[in-house]
């Protein structure tokens, strides 16, 4: 695996994740799915983790965001240090509040990161009203901008629909809709054929004055690298 910035982390890092290792315990023994991870994400950065399939990309966003599937995965060492707090130290209830609101991961699989069975206003409209506070009429009209903000268009309508009646790529728009929802401070792309518009809707949300801070995007190859970072 390869990042753009590895090594110490400077003092005005907003993301540090400093000798991350992660194991998995299986019936087969223990695998390691990360070694050793070290990179920093400053802010007004947007990072590439770059590597093949199964170096560890995903479950190092995974260790960060404290969803590692249990018990089998474990974070064995290593520090996740955000804003100053190591996040692999937090109690669950902690976690829960940063999670979504200050920070946000970008699913790889939007068919199957999405609920089925509720409309897509509702899953937009979630983090809203649960971390914002926001009524109902208020999280509505904010997400039909963030539909905007990644070019699905008719929003009103749309909301009321349900995931099987968006196409993929669709379907994956609306999960960066929902992981810009709060404006997060960092954010973890994860499908190479969306950067774009992950980096367009990270500049117009910055037109209207509602910027994500940083970025990790984890890529398979370096020229998607080159192409998601400025």
């Amino acid at each position: 695996m390869i990042t753009a910035s590895e090594g110490t982390a400077t003092d005005d890092a907003l993301l540090e994740i400093d000798d991350l290792r992660v194991h998995f315990v299986t019936s087969r023994g223990v695998v390691q799915a990360v070694d050793g991870v070290s990179y920093t994400v400053k802010p007004g950065e947007i990072v590439a983790v770059v590597g093949e399939s199964g170096c560890g990309k995903s479950v190092t966003a995974l260790s960060v965001m404290r969803l590692l599937a249990k018990p089998a995965g474990r974070v064995v060492s290593g520090r996740v240090m955000f804003q100053g707090r190591d996040l692999l130290t937090l109690s669950d209830e902690e976690m829960r509040e940063i999670r979504g609101r200050d920070i946000a991961m970008i699913f790889q699989e939007p068919m199957t990161s999405l609920n089925p069975v509720l409309t897509i206003g509702l899953q937009i409209m979630e983090p809203l009203t649960i971390h914002l506070g926001m009524s109902d009429a208020a999280a509505r009209a904010r997400a039909v901008e963030l539909l905007g903000l990644v070019g699905i268009t008719d929003g009103e309508r749309r909301l009321d629909q349900y995931p099987h009646q968006f196409s993929g790529g669709m379907r994956q728009r609306v999960m960066i809709a929902i992981g810009l929802a709060c404006n997060p401070k960092r954010g973890g792309a994860l499908r190479r054929p969306h950067q774009r518009h992950v980096r367009r809707a990270h500049r117009r949300a910055g037109h209207g004055g509602r910027r994500v801070r940083a970025a990790a995007a984890s890529l398979h190859d370096r020229p998607a690298a080159l192409r998601a970072t400025p």
